[in-house]
């Protein structure tokens, strides 16, 4: 069922994309007297095509209930960039920041905090002058930090793993190349705790969640 929901999107997204790239090129051999009240719509067209930079933050919560009664809702950071290879395809790669605190089932004090690391793909698709919409997929690497209060169990934890992410948004010029980005995030990222002490239990969990937000970025 998944795999028929990607294929229907990609699809969908394809059409659009070759849509598009005929509007463009409609407006681009428009004759002359009509090309000046065009230009800048001919460029808009042709601006997804460059490479990007941004700065995202946004508000995080853990994806699974037994998480999200632990940690309360917190603040992440992404930097993240995106350079064309086709048309509307662009390589994607980011670099994240995310802190979360709260309480175990006890009372103890316990915080978490991740490090992700991003790469897949985004098309990115030009939906008016100034307006811009793009999805983004691929493997996530991740590296996960616990401390905890209890004298129970260990104080700090450490893992790494690999997971899968998605986002999607919309980018809103504003002057030039400088845009606002309103987007959401969802991230999979399954991982074993294996705790050193004796007489207590290793655990599975699922520590990516959802991250909607806001960033500001450039187009060049």
């Amino acid at each position: 069922m998944a795999n028929r929901f990607v294929f229907l999107f990609l699809s969908c997204a394809c059409l659009h994309a070759s849509a598009m790239e005929e509007e463009c090129a409609q407006m681009s051999g428009a004759p002359s007297a009509e090309q000046s009240n065009h230009q800048t719509d001919s460029q808009s067209c042709r601006s997804y095509a460059g490479p990007m930079a941004e700065v995202k933050s946004g508000y995080f919560l853990f994806a699974t209930s037994k998480m999200r009664d632990i940690f309360d809702g917190g603040f992440g950071v992404q930097g993240c960039g995106s350079y064309p290879v086709w048309r509307w395809l662009q390589i994607y790669g980011s670099v994240g920041f995310l802190k979360q605190s709260g309480k175990t089932s006890s009372g103890d004090a316990t915080s978490i905090w991740e490090l992700p690391v991003d790469v897949g793909l985004k098309p990115v698709f030009n939906l008016y002058r100034s307006v811009q919409y793009y999805f983004a997929i691929g493997p996530r690497y991740f590296y996960v930090h616990q401390h905890n209060d209890s004298p129970y169990v260990d104080r700090n934890i450490a893992k790494n793993g690999v997971g899968l992410f998605v986002n999607t948004g919309f980018n809103f010029y504003l002057f030039r190349g400088l845009f606002i980005d309103v987007f959401g995030e969802y991230s999979y990222q399954p991982i074993h705790f294996s705790p050193s002490k004796t007489n207590v239990y290793g655990k599975s969990s699922q520590v990516g969640g959802f991250l909607f937000g806001g960033g500001l970025g450039y187009g060049f």
